[in-house]
């Protein structure tokens, strides 16, 4: 019975000690009802768009999570990607170190390196992992019963899984997405792909949605590579209340001219330098205090342009 303690018992919803305790089940189920309400492509499965929620939340600092998503896979530092940056065939592959998580995600081209800089710097999305491995439950338990070692060809990776603290709902809500060229969405191929990941995730109560090359554009990207250098390895806990003040004083500011000038204005008046400002803009907008106009670019000897 040793084969029987093989990798896949890190999905513990295929378990029979953990298939009596639906609880996880019936809170997504809870969550799924409320998200009936958003636009839908599939009336079987209603889909949610991440870039379509309302509100502008603030995230909760540091990120408490539980030690496993409802199907049993590992969340937070203890999370490993399925299919590492070195198997990928096409575009460029590379692990991105995300500053939420604060570990390497694994991405497989510069469509899921950009999708990546927007969930790491959305303050709905409290963690996501990439390459997430989803396999199905009933062919699972059937290698199971027959004492079989499940193969990892039947493992199907998903782009991102996203666990989402949506303000008003109780529970965490899991938000699974696909990063596709435009141009090949519409392929047969994809479509089926993207079936079977959507109804994949639906049965656990998750949403799903496809990402193209144009959701985060170049400019967006851009503003996000250049804010996480301002405040790389910086104790965000530390600076939380500073960089609240910080953000207020920057909304209710009448100062004109550059981002450099009107910063440095605003921090020598609360005694921080140069790179204390620059590091308490990055820290509130990674927090929600502020939110940039990403149609403007992020430039030192522009001005900062924040949505009203």
């Amino acid at each position: 019975m040793a084969s029987r303690k093989c990798f896949y018992i890190t999905d513990g919803s295929s378990l029979p000690f953990i298939r009596e305790r639906p609880s996880p089940y019936q809170s997504q189920a809870k969550i799924r009802d409320i998200i009936l309400s958003q636009t839908t492509d599939d009336d079987a499965h209603p889909r949610l768009r991440l870039r379509e929620l309302m509100g502008r939340p603030i995230l909760q600092w540091p990120i408490q999570l539980p030690a496993a998503d409802p199907r049993g896979v590992a969340m937070g530092r203890d999370f490993d990607c399925w299919k590492k940056a070195r198997d990928g065939r096409t575009g460029i592959s590379g692990n991105w170190f995300s500053i939420k998580t604060g570990r390497m995600n694994a991405c497989h081209s510069m469509l899921e390196a950009r999708i990546h800089a927007y969930l790491d710097m959305c303050p709905f999305v409290v963690e996501f992992r990439t390459q997430y491995p989803s396999w199905s439950q009933e062919e699972y338990a059937r290698y199971y019963e027959a004492d079989k070692r499940f193969p990892k060809n039947k493992v199907m990776t998903i782009d991102f899984m996203v666990t989402l603290r949506i303000p008003g709902l109780p529970h965490y809500h899991y938000h699974g997405i696909s990063g596709k060229r435009r141009a090949e969405i519409e392929a047969p191929k994809t479509i089926r792909r993207h079936r079977r990941e959507v109804s994949r995730i639906w049965t656990w109560g998750g949403t799903h949605e496809v990402m193209d090359e144009f959701t985060v554009p170049d400019r967006e990207f851009d503003n996000y590579l250049l804010l996480k250098q301002w405040f790389l390895w910086t104790d965000i806990a530390a600076h939380m209340d500073a960089a609240y003040e910080f953000a207020h004083a920057v909304m209710q500011s009448n100062a004109k001219g550059s981002l450099e000038r009107v910063l440095t204005m605003i921090g020598r008046r609360f005694g921080h330098d140069r790179d204390g400002s620059y590091r308490l803009v990055g820290v509130a907008v990674f927090l929600g205090y502020l939110w940039l106009d990403h149609r403007f670019p992020l430039n030192i000897d522009l001005p900062l342009v924040l949505l009203p």
